[in-house]
């Protein structure tokens, strides 16, 4: 027996039900955080503690995989181990910071679908910085045209970014609303 099963609906049907939900709840969030009606990261240290939960992992295995010998086993080492799981560590540390600083800024119930939102699209973001960057400044990327909408798409990332990191905003936004 499944947990979320809907009568009369394939599984298919429900798994795309939830995706378009998912998708949609995006969507909503990323629209809140836009017009300032939530914060979705107060301030830069905020937005330096979601991106610590992909960014400090990967350099941990990059900087871990530089210790490996020519020919090496990675898990043969034991500086390689430590390094990957200080990176490991110092990641899961920004995602409870970035839970811990969305449930401060928005309460709990929406502090914590916030701080999902945030992992996920810092995900999604990095996914995509890092292919645009690569098309931008890849060798065999195509076109110039295409170079340049890479450039562009990359751009509109960085200011959706910059409008994210929205917390004085939100709290201004607040005050006028508030009664005094």
């Amino acid at each position: 027996m499944d947990l979320l099963t809907i009568p009369g609906l394939t599984s298919d049907q429900q798994l795309i039900l939830i995706t378009w939900g998912l998708g949609g709840s995006f969507m909503v969030l990323l629209v809140a955080g836009m017009t300032n009606r939530v914060v979705i990261f107060a301030d830069g240290n905020d937005l330096m503690w979601t991106v610590s939960v992909f960014l400090a992992p990967i350099m941990g295995f990059m900087i871990a995989g530089t210790l490996v010998p020519e020919g090496g086993e990675f898990e043969n080492e034991t500086a390689a181990i430590v390094v990957a799981g200080i990176g490991g560590v110092i990641g899961l540390g920004g995602c409870v910071m970035t839970f811990i600083l969305s449930i401060k800024h928005n309460g709990l119930f929406l502090g914590i679908i916030i701080g999902i939102f945030k992992v996920v699209a810092a995900l999604v973001v990095a996914v995509c910085a890092i292919g645009l960057l690569g098309k931008i400044f890849g060798k065999d990327t195509g076109s110039f045209s295409k170079r340049m909408m890479s450039a562009i798409v990359f751009g509109i990332l960085l200011w959706m970014i910059q409008k994210l990191i929205n917390g004085d905003e939100v709290y201004i936004r607040r005050a006028e609303i508030t009664p005094t």
